[in-house]
């Protein structure tokens, strides 16, 4: 399963890593959880702090006195106080009932708020309609994943100028990697199945 998880990381991390490339600065993780991913940025020299609603086990060990229990509806840090802000899977568990327009919105500017001038804000989510989440994530688990329009549309409605990415990552079994690799390039690689892609991410440096 390690292999797997690691083989998913590398992807998604490589490409968000290339946009810290020869820079260091405090970057906060919003809904860091096992805070798995903030050990890739420290080892890239980075200051990392993170919130989340929940502390796991991990987040004493991992961040210390750097992570502090809060929502990205009210994020507990001062105006412009990161060089990073970063969020993955979560702005689609912020009102995961009845998924207000009004609440995103409000995510997404704190985490505008906590940047700083010149600073890049980097928000990952998981695609509703990708074949391979659909059945699994959203039919039988019900996490209420974003189609990539709406994703673009609450980007477009709070930031200026944002860069967005779409790609296909997965965990797969460790024997079926070669064969999902390719799928991956298909997907990738023709254009009409852009909004099935796995990942939207969209990069906005704030003015």
């Amino acid at each position: 399963m390690a292999s797997e998880i690691n083989e998913f990381r590398t992807k998604v991390l490589g490409i968000i890593k290339s946009e810290f490339k020869n820079k260091k600065g405090k970057l906060l993780d919003v809904g860091c959880g096992n805070c798995n991913n903030d050990v890739v940025f420290i080892n890239l020299g980075m200051s990392v702090y993170g919130i989340d609603i929940y502390r796991h086990k991990n987040a004493q060990k991992i961040l210390g006195d750097k992570f502090r229990k809060g929502s990205i509806l009210k994020i507990p840090f001062k105006d412009n106080s990161f060089d990073f802000v970063y969020a993955k899977d979560v702005l689609h568990h912020i009102d995961e009932k009845e998924q207000k327009f009004i609440k995103h919105i409000q995510g997404l500017r704190e985490m505008r708020r906590v940047c700083m001038p010149g600073g890049k804000i980097l928000i990952l989510e998981a695609n509703r309609y990708n074949p391979l989440f659909y059945p699994h994530m959203v039919f039988l688990k019900k996490h209420n994943h974003f189609v990539q329009s709406y994703f673009e549309m609450l980007i477009k409605n709070v930031f200026v100028g944002p860069k967005f990415i779409f790609f296909e990552a997965h965990s797969y079994p460790k024997k079926l990697i070669k064969v999902f690799k390719i799928y991956e390039k298909v997907m990738e690689s023709i254009p009409f199945l852009r909004p099935f892609l796995a990942y939207n991410l969209s990069i906005t440096k704030k003015i």
